[in-house]
Parts: structure tokens; C-alpha cells; sequence
């Protein structure tokens, strides 16, 4: 479809406002745009798409580390600004299946503004398909494990690390982090009273930030927690499985932090 498709070049920030002038008149854009760069476009994502709560599909590569193609295209910040864009929907595929349903749903179910994230490179171990907000891949009694995206994968495997040492890990997949769907979360606390969230993000704006927050609204006491992610979200340059053993995201660390907060 060569009269449908539209290079704009290196101008992330005109691209949403164009896109947010072709939703204002009837059409469905779908932008595809790496994160990192997603970030110069902040100020027409709250004012030319969401004020006006227009149906914006972003499509956000390189979400997560990307490692060789560079510092500067890590995709570490996009959940923290997307989560503060009034009306904004944020998938998070953690499989080719998943991402071609999730895409779908963005383009025709969902209303207002919509980003789909996604890592670069291929699936792993996990190829299945759900697309609820939240999904319990696993049932555990020890230690509840959040996570989305491809990152499942290292979650799963650390489960299986753990229950060889007699600790079960119960799993929880988020397909969708805004609106964030937590009562399940909240359900799996109250019986395993212990949080794991894994995720490729800074710290600051992350889902576990976020579900701290609501567990301590909700008088949830925790038996304790951890927080795996992104630091301060500058992230060098790398191979991608290196960079998630020096953050502690590959899953013997994930599976050695459970140990350690099972046995506090």
C-alpha cells in the first residue's frame, strides 16, 4: 500500500502530531517508532493525541535492552513517560502470537491512544498466547514473580530453578501495564506475601513502584520484596544476556533473589 505509507524521517515529534491529524479526521495511523525516540514526541503525545483522545497506534520497537545497536537506542523509559499520557493503553506482547493479537486489538478494539511494546529480536521459550491484562502462567505458595514481555521467559526458567530447591514461584504475565489490572497481583500477594517484579525499565515509573504503592494502599502487608530492573535506566552498550546478568534479570539471578527473600 504505497499511497498509505509515510516516511517522515528522523521527526518522532511531528510524526505523532501528524498521526494525531490523520485519527482527528477519520483514519487509523499506526506509527512505528523505536523507543529511545518515542521520547522526543512526549509533549505532542499528551497534547495533540491524548487531549483530544484520539486513537494513535504506536508501534514501539527496541523495548527493553537492545544491546549491540547501542547506548542510545536501550528502550528503558518508555513505560515510566507512556504510564503518565492521560487515556494512553500500553500492551506488552511476550510472543510473535501475542504481538500480532495485541496489534490487532490496538488497531480495532481499543479507543484512544495506544502503544504496543516490543523487544528487538526473536521470542523465547514461551511462544504461547494470552492477551488478558494479567495472566497466571504459573500457581505458586512461596513468591509472587510479575512480569511482561519477553522477560517471562527468564521468569519461567528461574521458577523452574527455584522449584528444584523446593520453592514455588508463582508467575504472573502482564499483557497490558496501563490501564494496569492489579487485582490479581494483589490476590497472589495475599498468599505467597512476597513481590518479584522483573522488568527492562528504569526504576522510576515502574509497574513495581506501582504495585508497591498499591498493596501498601490497600493495607497489603508484604513479608518482603524486590524490585529487579533497569537502575536509573542508562544503560551501556552490550550484549543483550551479559547486560541482564550485570541488572540481575537472567533467570539464576532472578531465581538466587527469590532464594535470598525466601529465607529472610
Amino acid at each position: 500500500y504505497p499511497s498509505r505509507f509515510f516516511d517522515v524521517g528522523i521527526a518522532e515529534g511531528h510524526a505523532v502530531t501528524m498521526a494525531s491529524a490523520m485519527a482527528k479526521q477519520g483514519l487509523t495511523p499506526v506509527f512505528a517508532v523505536y523507543s529511545s525516540f518515542l521520547q522526543r514526541s512526549y509533549d505532542m503525545l499528551i497534547h495533540d493525541a491524548a487531549l483530544q483522545h484520539l486513537h494513535v497506534v504506536l508501534c514501539v520497537d527496541r523495548a527493553g535492552i537492545v544491546g549491540n545497536d547501542g547506548d542510545t537506542h536501550n528502550g528503558c523509559f518508555d513505560v515510566a513517560f507512556l504510564r503518565t499520557v492521560p487515556g494512553m493503553t500500553v500492551l506488552c506482547p511476550a510472543s510473535f502470537r501475542e504481538l500480532s493479537a495485541m496489534l490487532r486489538k490496538a488497531v480495532l478494539e481499543c479507543d484512544g491512544p495506544v502503544a504496543v511494546r516490543y523487544p528487538r529480536g526473536g521470542e523465547g521459550d514461551y511462544q504461547d498466547c494470552h492477551t488478558e491484562p494479567a495472566t497466571v502462567l504459573r500457581e505458586g505458595k512461596d513468591v509472587t514473580i510479575v512480569t511482561y514481555g519477553v522477560n517471562v521467559n527468564e521468569a519461567l526458567a528461574a521458577a523452574d530453578l527455584l522449584s528444584q530447591q523446593g520453592v514455588s514461584a508463582e508467575i504472573i504475565k502482564l499483557g497490558r501495564v496501563l490501564p494496569l489490572d492489579a487485582a490479581p497481583i494483589m490476590q497472589s500477594l495475599s498468599k505467597t506475601g512476597r513481590l518479584i517484579t522483573l522488568e527492562e525499565v528504569c526504576s522510576t515509573g515502574s509497574v513495581g513502584e506501582e504495585l508497591l504503592r498499591l498493596a501498601e494502599e490497600q493495607g497489603l502487608a508484604l513479608g518482603g520484596y524486590r524490585l529487579l530492573n533497569l537502575g536509573d535506566g542508562i544503560v551501556p552498550h552490550g550484549d543483550v544476556e551479559v547486560l541482564r546478568q550485570h541488572y540481575g534479570l537472567d533467570a539464576k539471578s532472578v531465581a538466587d533473589t527469590a532464594m535470598a527473600l525466601v529465607k529472610e
